[in-house]
């Protein structure tokens, strides 16, 4: 019999009131295609899988868009890059320039996480013991 594997997803996020952050939202569907894929896969058996929804007020704009998984931040598991760009959601919303994070992967930059870079690190958590 297999040992349950626990799994901490937070996904940290910009929400302008009523309004959602588009980078952040496309991060987020990302995320919930790729646990559906890996559970039609049969890859969450015996995983204890929680995902942690960390609502960010504006002022925290540098902290959003992040994927941490079992308390390490999804760039860290897969060795990318962090870099920031402009976001027009936050800027048509704080009405200032407003920069987020993306993440790169060699020349590629992604405002939002791509599903790939997802799935990655959630097998190399998988993959742990």
């Amino acid at each position: 019999m297999s040992q349950t594997k626990k799994i901490l997803i937070e996904w940290r996020h910009l929400e302008f009131g009523q309004i959602p952050c588009g980078r952040c939202t496309d991060t987020g569907t990302n995320l919930l295609k790729v646990i559906t894929q890996l559970g039609d896969e049969d890859l969450l058996n015996n995983v204890e899988l929680e995902i942690q929804n960390t609502i960010l007020s504006p002022d925290k704009v540098d902290e959003s868009n992040v994927l941490i998984i079992n308390g390490i931040q999804l760039e860290h598991l897969l060795g990318t890059g962090i870099s920031f760009s402009g976001c027009s959601c936050g800027t048509d919303i704080s009405k200032d320039q407003v920069s987020c994070k993306a993440v790169q992967l060699d020349r590629d930059v992604f405002k939002a996480i791509p599903e790939e870079m997802i799935r990655g690190a959630l097998l190399e958590v998988l993959k742990q013991d």
